[in-house]
């Protein structure tokens, strides 16, 4: 996420502090710039991949299945999965299922000086699916129309993190670098005009500041970080939250017998919510205002997003049954335009031994708060799946061939060539396979089981002292139905899924601390299907 503001300050220095004069004029000037200037919220391919990456098995019944269901599966997730196979469905039916959902984020922090562990669980719950299919009475062949409101993926985690670090400090990554700047002079003295957000906002709570010795000596860089001695502890958390749904609509008919074709339009929607926290504390007091360090005792830097989000895409899909009773399917997805909308703030507050306090952001104005519109086009989709059946067994298996280095942002208000070549040089195509086998044990029970494997389209593994982080998303799922009668059926169904991935804590400092992530996600649905 990057900003682009510009902001003037004046005068302040270690040396030298303010007069009430000058702090109405900086006050004054600040307001003026803000209100003249336009900001830019940008995202980047890494933000793009989570709104648009999806979880397998969104109906009850398709979750066992791990979600295959390209060759053709007669329930609401066929408008995800393949539209065709709604033409498969024996009748008009209605479905819904419930959901919860736990995740636990096991997070290793590292430091110089520290190595700490915790973790963190939330919990969700709500409506997972509902959908009607309907049969049209046909003379011969099949034909069926259906809608579908699915949860597609979900944001919901939360990372804890503590430890020590002797080696460097969040005020440290507050610096400028010598382009993000310029010095101006009036008759006050000397001032910055700042082109990065966040170094503007350290100067106003002087977290960092203005070094005399250093402007007199023509540094390229003259200031200074807050904390320049001894061991910070540095507490902090990251939580997300949200989820992706999605409505569809479509139908499917037998264009000739056995072959299926179908077709859907769709509309993801959902919200994202995203809460990160950092506070460091002095509590060797090392910086105690002696022997060139200042008076520090803590710092706390506060960010949100919140993204309000909503697509559209369509699905074309050819579902046929070939000899010894093998389905076989091909789905084609259309990319989807996506229109995201944010609201974001970041705070900033310093604390200092002789009981000064300086907070700045979050209101309508400050740099660092504001809203930002933009949109995401994803790349085509391209899936083959095959299953196969006989006395009650079936086997199936899903291709999913997705070329992320496709994907673009754009924005009235923004350029992104430089995000949407890091999206063509950094992310690469991944197929997804998804397996699955179920078994009917008599004519009222069934027995389903899955696995599904997603890779990480990254074009460069990360690593953490020499091991390579696993950030390919692995799932098991298992599932029971059970008939009533003719007309009711009940599907019960577990997924978990595991992924590893690193939180940076601040970036651009040698030996920044960061928290290596162990995510697991385990998800139950209830399902109840009634026939008509």
């Amino acid at each position: 996420m990057k900003t682009q503001v510009v902001k003037i300050e004046y005068g302040k220095s270690l040396d030298s502090p303010l007069n009430s004069l000058t702090v109405l004029l900086a006050v004054i000037a600040t307001a003026l710039l803000w209100i003249a200037s336009s900001s830019a919220f940008a995202q980047t391919g890494d933000d793009a991949y989570r709104f648009a990456k999806r979880t397998p098995g969104l109906t009850a019944y398709s979750m066992g299945l791990s979600g295959t269901g390209i060759a053709g599966v007669a329930d609401g997730s066929a408008l995800f999965t393949n539209p065709a196979g709604l033409a498969w469905a024996d009748g008009s039916h209605f479905s819904g299922s419930l959901s919860g959902l736990r995740t636990l984020d096991k997070g290793a922090f590292s430091a110089p000086g520290s190595s700490t562990e915790l973790e963190n669980d939330v919990t969700a719950s709500g409506l997972s699916n509902l959908s009607y299919l309907f049969k049209l009475p046909t003379v011969r062949g099949s034909m069926v129309v259906g809608a579908a409101f699915n949860q597609v993926s979900t944001f919901e985690r939360s990372l804890l993190y503590d430890g020590d670090n002797n080696a460097n400090s969040l005020t440290d990554y507050l610096m400028p670098l010598a382009s993000e700047f310029t010095l101006q002079t009036d008759a006050d003295g000397t001032y910055p005009e700042f082109d990065r957000t966040l170094s503007f906002m350290a100067f106003e709570t002087y977290a960092i500041d203005l070094n005399q010795d250093k402007l007199d000596a023509g540094d390229s860089v003259p200031f200074s970080p807050a904390v320049t001695a001894g061991t910070l502890s540095q507490i902090g958390f990251v939580d997300e939250t949200g989820r992706m749904s999605e409505l569809s609509f479509g139908a499917a008919m037998e264009v000739t017998k056995g072959v299926m074709f179908g077709v859907s339009l769709n509309v993801p929607f959902g919200n994202y919510t995203f809460n990160r926290e950092l506070e460091e504390e002095d509590y060797t007091n090392a910086n105690d205002g002696f022997n060139g360090t200042t008076d520090f005792d803590k710092i706390r830097f506060r960010e949100n997003v919140q993204s309000d989000i909503a697509g559209v895409n369509m699905r074309f899909g050819i579902s046929a049954v070939t000899q010894n009773n093998v389905t076989v399917g091909l789905t084609v997805e259309t990319p989807t335009y996506y229109s995201i909308d944010d609201t974001y703030s970041t705070i900033l507050s310093t604390w200092f031994d002789n009981g000064d306090v300086f907070s700045y952001g979050g209101e309508d104005r400050d740099a660092g708060t504001g809203t930002f519109s933009y949109s995401i086009t994803t790349p085509w989709k391209i899936g083959v799946g095959g299953a196969f059946a006989v006395s009650g067994l079936r086997l199936a298996l899903d291709f999913d061939y997705v070329d992320w280095s496709q994907m673009e942002l754009d924005s009235d208000s923004y350029g992104f060539a430089d995000e949407n070549q890091a999206i063509t040089r950094g992310l690469d195509a991944t197929t997804n396979t998804r397996m699955s086998v179920s078994y009917a044990v008599n004519e009222r029970l069934e027995v389903t089981g899955g696995l599904a494997m997603y890779p990480d389209p990254h074009a460069t593994s990360l690593e953490v002292n020499g091991s390579k982080v696993d950030r390919d998303r692995r799932f098991v799922s298992a599932g029971l139905g059970y008939k009533f009668g003719k007309s009711m059926k009940a599907n019960v169904s577990w997924m978990g899924e595991r992924f590893e991935d690193v939180y940076q804590v601040y970036t651009e400092v040698d030996n920044a601390p960061f928290v290596s992530e162990e995510v697991t996600r385990s998800r139950f649905q209830l399902g109840l299907t009634f026939g008509f």
